[in-house]
């Protein structure tokens, strides 16, 4: 995938999960794009060094916006890619199932990092929650990545 391209959904997408307000219905959660980007990479890219490049990367800009240590998300993300990458072979990408695991997966990866240094005092249905919603956004993060692949292809 394009460069540029893959920078600016990056930072689109970071700046989306900063700037939507929060779901005040579900408890106050926040939609979260950086683990569908996750997804997307581990699941779409040929060489696992740029897929784990983009997961630290995403995590590093959701540990910026957040109050979470700086890095403890990145390396979630860093792990969950170097296994969504290692099966990706034997799943199918575009089954829409295997986009919501992943994302979700991604999900409960940050979630729990993040957790990890709060305490997980009553926070089980709201990881549980956040991942569910991960797990529908996954897959328009995917179509909307994939459209601008398609549509960003030479001639």
């Amino acid at each position: 995938m394009n460069f540029l391209l893959i920078t600016a959904s990056t930072l689109l997408l970071s700046a989306l999960q900063a700037r939507l307000p929060t779901a005040w219905w579900l408890g106050g959660i926040r939609f979260e794009f950086l683990p569908a980007l996750v997804a997307y990479g581990a699941l779409t890219f040929r060489h696992r060094r740029w897929a784990i490049a983009l997961a630290v990367l995403a995590g590093l800009l959701q540990d910026a916006l957040s109050a979470a240590p700086f890095g403890n998300t990145g390396a979630a993300y860093a792990l969950v890619t170097f296994a969504l990458f290692s099966l990706a072979h034997t799943f199918d990408r575009e089954r829409l199932w295997m986009q919501m695991l992943a994302g979700a997966i991604a999900s409960v990866a940050a979630s729990l990092t993040a957790v990890a240094v709060v305490g997980f005092h009553g926070t089980a249905p709201k990881i549980l929650l956040l991942a569910m919603l991960s797990a529908v956004v996954t897959p328009l993060v995917f179509f909307a990545l994939d459209f601008a692949k398609w549509r960003t292809r030479p001639a």
